[in-house]
């Protein structure tokens, strides 16, 4: 568990790592379960494929990242049934052309097609807000450890983290991600490494 650790500290824009231990795990599932009873009144219900996947995993592990770390990119879709009418876009370039396109509506760093979206807005079923997990490469290699992949919490998830992690100045800690992987092998060093491992099912 050291190597994963150093592997962290070393990748840029990471600023805080947190073990999170069975308690936390059943915090952020109630969290969660609230965030998806909150419906938006434009993106309607959400579904956090994302955090469903990492809490599956072996460990799980929060941090905290700064303004330099490279934020996942195409990981939120808009979607009505089967169809895609948006999604997050990373890229400052590509969201300006968006903003200036009188077809699309910009919304932060989602984008959506506005076309699809008008002829929905008389459709019984509401969007779906569907937020995917990705994979994180930094620490596949070392031994033991495999499936590893991270999450972007909720708003009452992220506010959870923030409190456990004791963040006093939140405009430097811009979010927060977790981070889910299986181990092969019993690799936990400390009793707090070990509490991450899973003992409940979401």
């Amino acid at each position: 568990m050291d190597k994963v650790i150093v592997e962290l500290d070393s990748t840029k824009g990471i600023e805080q790592i947190l073990f999170l231990n069975a308690v936390d795990r059943m915090n952020i599932i109630k969290l969660e379960k609230k965030d998806e009873r909150v419906k938006s009144v434009l993106f309607g219900k959400k579904k956090n494929l994302g955090v469903k996947q990492v809490l599956d995993c072996d460990v799980m592990i929060a941090f905290m990242t700064n303004k330099d770390f490279e934020w996942p990119a195409n990981n939120i879709k808009l979607m009505h049934g089967d169809q895609i009418i948006g999604g997050d876009v990373t890229d400052p370039v590509k969201l300006q052309e968006y903003q200036e396109h009188s077809g699309y509506c910009v919304l932060g760093n989602i984008v959506i097609e506005l076309d699809k979206f008008v002829k929905i807005k008389s459709c019984a079923d509401s969007v779906c807000m569907v937020v995917n997990p990705k994979p994180f490469p930094y620490i596949e290699h070392i031994p033991g450890i495999s499936d590893a992949l991270m999450a972007s919490p909720s708003r009452f998830a992220d506010e959870y983290i923030r409190s456990r992690a004791q963040i006093s100045d939140k405009k430097h800690c811009v979010g927060s991600f977790l981070l889910g992987f299986n181990i092969k092998n019993h690799i936990c060093a400390t009793q707090a490494e070990c509490a991450s491992a899973k003992s409940i099912v979401y």
